[in-house]
């Protein structure tokens, strides 16, 4: 059976996505993303207001596949909500991401 790859396989960290999420991303545009994951996530603890201009700067730049889900997790966090139950899956789904990140920049 094939061996799964691994972070040292392909050469990238992070300390919030998995292998599997980062594998076509350059490390940079991992690092923008985890940004990204910090500043909504410190935003949502503030009580800040998160503008749709804010969301759709993020998703619509360089970072945009991996900042969708990198919100999602931001938002369960700071909710409480778990990643791995049906609600937190929804919300960092790329394909939920991408709507919303669609929607954004209409």
């Amino acid at each position: 059976m094939d061996r799964l790859p691994t972070y040292n396989d392909y050469k990238k960290t992070s300390a919030i996505f998995e292998a599997s999420e980062i594998k076509d991303f350059t490390q940079k545009q991992i690092n923008e993303a985890e940004e990204a994951y910090h500043e909504v996530l410190a935003r949502i603890e503030k009580g800040q207001d998160i503008e749709e201009g804010f969301l759709s700067g993020l998703i619509g730049g360089g970072v945009g596949a991996l900042a969708g889900p990198a919100i999602g997790r931001a938002i369960c966090k700071a909710l409480g909500i778990k990643e791995n139950g049906t609600l937190g899956k929804m919300l960092t789904s790329r394909l939920v991401t991408t709507a919303i990140g669609i929607a954004l920049g209409k």
